[in-house]
């Protein structure tokens, strides 16, 4: 196919040149009667773009996309990664059914068990008691589950993590297929892999039936452009659109898909070239925070550790706790004195995104940004919480999510014991800390509570103070 095509973005640039006028939705009419304040935020050419006939070519556009990164079929979604996911798990469990998931997952996987009725076994993340952060399972403890629970429908696992670093996916691959069970791959932070070698495996290339991944993250899309790349043959392509059809807009955004359009026309172009360029300025990047005494920068020496079988190199995981305050309070420091935004805080590091969008002068300025927090570091005014052995947030899953969702339910102040109807995610990276069905026990309490008044963030929680917690009522 010829990857200088892009469907999506001709046919809305032919669809303006022709001279159209529509009596059908979109109603602002390509912008012809916008005031001037919103023109002047979000630009008259983005409503001249919102063509939404365009979409009538993005079954082309997936072809192109699926060619360009090795998959066998290429969906795009306008809805987030979240409907993606939901879209993944709707096809390959149901009511009643088990799945194996990783419990480091995001909290649209645990929306998804919500929705489809299935019976979550939960695969636990391997615990960094050193650097207090989880890592992904192994393909021994995904091989060890599976011979536990020989009846899940799938397994699901997230990789790489919000930190960087990659499970073993060829491993869980191979050990998937060989009970014919189809393996899932939340790989939010990954569409551009395929296209550099030193960038972690993508999914799709490491034996995934299932790769789900966000164009808006590190990548070139709008927000809420998202992936769904296929593979191999346990999934029915046929039931997957089918299940996508079922919970996704009938008005797709055609500045959405044209955003998709556009980055696998660029990837495909010089994306290896963007990525070896985006690549050498984070080297040098690391290299000058690795100087700075007292903070601590993950680099590729984590590959091999407990559970950690790849690293991204785009991300920079920076532990602060040396300089004696918390991720959350370097995070709000570099927004408040230097009007940077870093993609994660929390009780000892601050992690950031890079991409090959970041040139030599953004990394600049963000590499003085540390060195002057390293130098002068604000007041420790809040401590950071004590975070529990993995092993204590380990909660049992009492009650079948779906069922704990809409049982009858109440507010407690102090749900020790009790069932949660609830999930609060610390955010980012909006993994839950304790789900619907599964039991509250102290730690778990003890380290939402702190973690609040350090600084987390906890945008799904019933009541925001966490005063109170939503229960099963009894």
């Amino acid at each position: 196919m010829d990857q200088r095509k892009t469907p999506v973005l001709d046919a809305i640039a032919q669809y303006r040149r022709g001279g159209n006028y529509t009596f059908a939705l979109p109603g602002h009419r390509l912008g012809l009667n916008v005031d001037d304040r919103t023109a002047a935020v979000l630009s008259r050419s983005t409503f001249e773009a919102d063509v939404i006939m365009a979409k009538q070519s993005v079954s082309d556009a997936e072809e192109l996309l699926a060619e360009a990164v090795g998959a066998r079929q290429a969906i795009f979604t306008t809805c987030g990664s979240s409907i993606s996911i939901h879209t993944a798990m709707l096809t390959v469990t149901g009511p009643g059914k088990k799945i194996l998931v990783d419990r480091n997952v995001h909290k649209s996987v645990v929306a998804s068990l919500i929705l489809a009725g299935a019976d979550p076994v939960w695969l636990r993340p391997r615990w960094d008691q050193q650097r207090q952060i989880a890592h992904p399972a192994t393909a021994h403890d995904v091989e060890q589950a599976l011979d536990h629970h020989p009846d899940v429908s799938a397994v699901l696992m997230i990789t790489p993590t919000e930190y960087g670093t990659g499970a073993d996916t060829h491993g869980i691959a191979r050990i998937c297929h060989a009970r014919d069970t189809p393996l899932l791959v939340d790989e939010a932070w990954g569409a551009h892999f395929p296209f550099h070698p030193t960038l972690p495996t993508a999914a799709i290339h490491a034996g995934a039936d299932l790769a789900v991944q966000s164009l808006h993250k590190a990548d070139g899309g709008l927000c809420q452009a998202s992936l769904i790349l296929l593979g191999g043959d346990l999934v029915d392509p046929v039931d997957l659109r089918l299940r996508l059809d079922l919970i996704t807009t009938t008005s797709p955004s055609a500045l959405l898909y044209g955003s998709i359009d556009g980055f696998r026309h660029r990837m495909a172009a010089e994306g290896h070239q963007l990525l070896e360029e985006a690549l050498q300025r984070t080297n040098k990047v690391r290299t000058r925070l690795t100087k700075i005494p007292q903070i601590d920068v993950m680099n590729e020496s984590i590959i091999g550790h407990d559970g950690v079988a790849e690293w991204d190199p785009m991300k920079l995981s920076i532990d602060v706790s040396a300089l004696g305050i918390t991720g959350y309070q370097a995070k709000d420091w570099l927004q408040s004195q230097h009007h940077l935004t870093a993609q994660l805080g929390d009780a000892r590091r601050v992690v950031f995104s890079l991409t090959y969008t970041d040139d030599t002068t953004a990394l600049n300025r963000l590499t003085d940004a540390i060195e002057a927090l390293a130098a002068d570091p604000p007041t420790n005014d809040t401590p950071a919480p004590d975070i529990p052995e993995l092993e204590q947030l380990n909660l049992e899953q009492a009650m079948n999510p779906r069922q704990a969702y809409f049982a009858t339910t109440e507010q407690t102040s102090d749900p020790t014991g009790r069932i949660s109807a609830e999930m609060i995610s610390p955010y980012p990276p909006g993994v839950p800390a304790i789900l619907p069905g599964e039991r509250f026990n102290e730690p778990v309490v003890e380290y939402l509570r702190a973690g609040l008044a350090a600084g987390m963030t906890l945008p799904d929680a019933a009541d925001p103070t966490l005063k109170t917690f939503r229960v099963v009522r009894q």
